[in-house]
């Protein structure tokens, strides 16, 4: 019964998610060699060639490399430092309550919160105004759609952070870090030490394979990167989605291009990440 169970749940595993996403491949392969598509007319490389003698898609791609591991750097340090500081704190019924608030927000609305407190004319440029911070709104430095990306980054780590500082203090109590800090305090460990030597390893190594994933997440983001990213260079879904959406209908096949490049390498990417895992898991058993 089990047996026919996981055979039934593999299919429909293969079924919903692994079907659609091949026939999308295969078609945007198809279109990106002028075999199907309104404007193409026959099997051609020449949309390969224009993309791959072009720097606009690595450019944009190390935007978005950038841009993601900065922002899962910064979510999770933010989350850590919080949650062995204030672990116990937490587990209030309001604080906990507090920390899983942020998790209701959509990026988008995140986004467009962002642009009412960080640009020129925001919040934050109007209060620095009325306190004589600046002369005119204008004066101050616009944080959305700026070329350092820090209105992306930003959202990022409001979206991701909170999720962070769940699974770290979920980690920590499993870990049982607070008896293990005890411990080591009585053989003479410092807090520093406790927290260097024990607490952040710990929760970096449990949990490392999510923070991969959401690194990898982050690079696809579409919304975020969309309202609160300038117009060159932009993160490489944003770009696709232009590419896919030009009115020059010779232009669209040099879009699927981009968007079979971005998805191969993402795929490698996860097939490494994972086979890494499963690796040092059967390594460890």
């Amino acid at each position: 019964m089990k047996s026919k169970s996981r055979y039934i749940g593999l299919a429909l595993f293969l079924l919903i998610g692994l079907l659609p996403f091949g026939l999308a491949l295969v078609y945007a392969l198809l279109y990106s060699f002028g075999i199907v598509g309104i404007a193409n007319d026959g099997f051609t490389t020449k949309f390969w060639q224009q993309v791959l003698v072009e720097d606009t898609f690595v450019q944009s791609m190390l935007y978005s490399i950038v841009i993601s591991i900065l922002s899962v750097v910064f979510s999770v340090g933010i989350a850590m430092l919080i949650a062995i500081k204030y672990v116990s704190k937490l587990e209030k019924p309001f604080m906990s309550f507090v920390s899983y608030l942020p998790l209701c927000m959509p990026g988008i609305v995140v986004a467009f919160f962002l642009i009412q407190i960080l640009s020129e004319a925001g919040w934050i440029s109007r209060l620095a105004y009325s306190i004589g911070l600046i002369d005119q709104l204008q004066s101050f430095p616009s944080l959305v759609n700026d070329s350092l990306a820090i209105g992306i980054i930003v959202a990022f780590v409001s979206v991701v952070m909170p999720f962070f500082l769940l699974l770290f203090i979920s980690v920590y109590r499993q870990e049982r870090l607070d008896e293990l800090a005890h411990v080591a305090s009585s053989l003479g460990a410092s807090p520093l030490q406790i927290a260097i030597k024990i607490k952040i390893p710990i929760l970096l190594h449990r949990t490392r394979m999510i923070i991969i994933l959401y690194f990898i997440f982050l690079l696809g983001a579409y919304e975020i990167p969309l309202i609160l990213g300038q117009e060159s260079p932009q993160m490489i879904s944003v770009m696709v989605v232009r590419e896919l959406n030009q009115y020059d209908l010779t232009k669209i096949s040099e879009g699927y291009v981009v968007a079979v490049m971005y998805t191969i390498l993402i795929s490698l990417l996860t097939l490494v990440v994972f086979s890494y895992h499963r690796s040092k898991t059967v390594s460890h058993a």
